[in-house]
């Protein structure tokens, strides 16, 4: 170990003579020795079943594996048409769709490699992605995405075609662009010779050669490359089917997350490896409207949509009449007093099994609907989650997973269990990996899944790497005994306070979330006496919240001044307090009627909020907070800084 981390206190490894593994996993890393074969192998064994399907309209169009395998094979001799060959990038920029996994799984199985880039970049952004990887090709979503594109034409001298996924004539005017559907056609090449061109292609991969860059979203700088080799991806599906057990072929996942996310491509590439069917689609409105139809077994989101579906049932079920409200909180009672049983692995007294049946029976299947009924488990990741939303979903009998991990680390490094969780903790490591925490709290980890460097980019990875093959996180943690993680927060954006105090914004964000009528939080102190926030809001909630107050609705900006509106946040932040401890607690908080957003730059494709972008945007807004701060809330931070 390097010296940064001889003198960790806290250690978590398991040896790799010793890992344990499923049989799926152990198949494939023994058949398999890179992404190309293993595609072949898949659509091989689950041929007939279904691999994908999207909604368009009223009419879903879907694939099997097996032709889910011809198409790709169409692509990647479209593609060679076009002279993209081993070792070259093609870069994608375009929302979830079916023919994002097609293109996907094309550039894969010709040794080549895709450079993804989130819909929402701006042009300066994507430029400076297109020029890093060297793309020779870019596969867009709509004119939108050509014009950007056109902007900066002129500044990518090697970036030789453009492929189109929605047919538009003006846009394939440009002798440069071709319709996706034109790509399938450009080869001549019969189906049977296709299959044998793929598969030639697939026997030439090497283990260690690049199979994606995934491009790291920003929250201060410009963007790194993550190399993704076909090495590091069997890894980690290696340790995603060590942990996620009950998965298995037939399972429904339904894909929403922006496939330039690690986490997004992994989940297309992980639920292929199972034999499982993905869901696509393309934004979060349509997946609350789809859920209920689609009835997926396994969901995978950030905390602000569990954030948001916890508000919206506590919300309907403050307008219940009293004597079915009576109803739902007892029926909470009972699935909470089940869950610290479960979690630590002991037998729910029959007295409670049958409480929990009448209350499974009356409200539970009611509110597991709105997710679609069928849900084995929902993932959590990207971003802290208050654990009181956690403890809300296993108590209604969606067990809710926490999962840590970096674009460093390929996606995810440490996960609960279904049957071994603690919540408010990220789990367990992968097996055949290291986590260990630093003498300054920095989260260290090393193995296979840990990347090797940033494209292009010798100077981050020697910051990100030390010689001893430890990738420093750049988060902060403690492990428990038993080796459960917990996150406290980013290093980078821990707050000192003028009376040295070290706060974690990113848990009292979580906490904040958590309050019905909040959308999105930012906490500020750093070298102030104390901590204050910025809230948006939850429009839905709040409309709702006013009319049940009797409060006029027809202005919803009046409604966020009003005193009524503060003063039913001022119990909920005083609930917030509560919890912590009084040198992190919120003495102030302001609200604004606008949200954080991608547009406004205030917030990453990934749904984190940029701190730096939006501590300078809304300094003089924060800078206001302490001069209206109650003089006793003031008195007791300088009480506590002298002390």
């Amino acid at each position: 170990m390097g010296s940064h981390a001889a003198n960790a206190p806290l250690r978590h490894d398991v040896p790799r003579a010793g890992v344990q593994s499923t049989p799926a996993a152990k198949e494939t890393l023994a058949t398999e020795t890179n992404l190309a074969q293993l595609f072949r192998a898949r659509a091989a064994r689950f041929g007939d079943m279904t691999r994908w399907r999207q909604r368009f309209g009223q009419e879903w169009r879907s694939a099997t594996y097996r032709e889910n395998q011809r198409l790709v094979n169409r692509v990647m001799c479209g593609l060679d048409a076009l002279g993209i060959r081993r070792g070259d990038a093609v870069g994608i920029l375009s929302g979830t769709r079916w023919e994002w996994l097609l293109a996907d799984w094309a550039v894969i199985g010709l040794g080549a490699f895709t450079a993804s880039l989130y819909p929402t970049l701006l042009p300066d952004t994507i430029l400076f992605i297109l020029r890093n990887s060297g793309a020779r090709c870019l596969f867009l979503d709509n004119a939108q995405q050509y014009e950007k594109v056109r902007s900066i034409r002129a500044q990518l001298p090697q970036l030789e075609k453009i492929v189109i996924f929605d047919e538009d004539a003006r846009v394939l005017s440009d002798p440069t662009v071709l319709s996706f559907s034109a790509l399938l056609r450009l080869s001549n090449r019969t189906d049977k010779e296709a299959d044998a061109f793929a598969e030639d292609r697939a026997s030439a991969i090497q283990p260690d050669d690049c199979s994606g860059l995934v491009y790291t979203s920003g929250t201060t700088g410009q963007p790194k490359g993550v190399v993704f080799t076909h090495r590091m991806v069997l890894a980690e599906l290696l340790g995603a089917h060590s942990k996620l057990t009950t998965v298995h072929a037939g399972t429904i996942d339904v894909l929403w997350s922006p496939l330039a996310h690690g986490m997004g491509r992994l989940e297309h590439i992980f639920t292929l490896d199972y034999g499982g069917e993905t869901v696509i689609v393309p934004s979060v409105l349509q997946l609350m409207r789809d859920l209920s139809e689609v009835q997926p077994d396994v969901l995978l989101a950030v905390p602000r949509l569990y954030d948001k579906a916890h508000a919206a049932m506590m919300a309907r079920a403050g307008t219940l009449p009293a004597p079915q409200r009576l109803l739902f909180d007892w029926a909470l009672n009972v699935g909470q007093r089940a869950v610290p049983l479960r979690q630590a692995r002991r037998p729910v007294p029959l007295g409670l099994r049958l409480q929990l049946a009448v209350a499974d029976r009356l409200v539970f299947r009611r509110l597991r609907a709105a997710f679609g009924g069928r849900l084995q488990f929902a993932l959590c990741g990207s971003a802290p989650i208050d654990s009181s939303i956690v403890t809300f979903f296993h108590a209604i009998g969606i067990p809710l997973i926490e999962a840590w991990g970096l674009t460093e680390t390929t996606a995810a490094l440490t996960i609960n269990k279904l049957d071994n969780f603690r919540i408010g903790t990220v789990g367990t490591v992968y097996p055949g990996h290291e986590i260990c925490i630093a003498p300054d709290g920095e989260i260290l980890a090393r193995g296979p899944c840990i990347f090797s460097c940033y494209y292009n980019n010798p100077e981050a990875t020697a910051e990100a790497l030390d010689e001893d093959g430890w990738l420093h996180t750049g988060d902060i943690g403690t492990l428990d005994q038993d080796g459960f993680l917990t996150i406290i927060d980013r290093k980078k954006d821990l707050i000192v306070t003028t009376g040295g105090d070290k706060i974690a914004p990113q848990h009292l964000e979580a906490l904040l979330n958590a309050i019905p009528e909040v959308a999105q939080a930012c906490v500020y102190g750093e070298r102030k006496p104390y901590a204050v926030a910025l809230l948006t809001l939850d429009w839905p909630t709040v409309r709702a919240w006013a009319a049940g107050c009797g409060v006029d609705v027809s202005d919803l900006r009046k409604v966020a001044l009003s005193p009524e509106l503060r003063a039913h946040l001022d119990a909920q932040v005083a609930q917030v307090n509560a919890k912590l401890q009084v040198f992190e607690r919120v003495r102030s908080y302001g609200i604004l009627t606008d949200d954080f957003t991608l547009e406004s730059d205030l917030i990453t494709p990934t749904q984190k909020i940029r701190r730096n972008e939006i501590n300078e945007r809304y300094r003089r807004q924060f800078e206001q907070l302490y001069e209206s701060t109650p003089s006793d809330e003031r008195s007791e931070a300088r009480s506590r800084r002298s002390s």
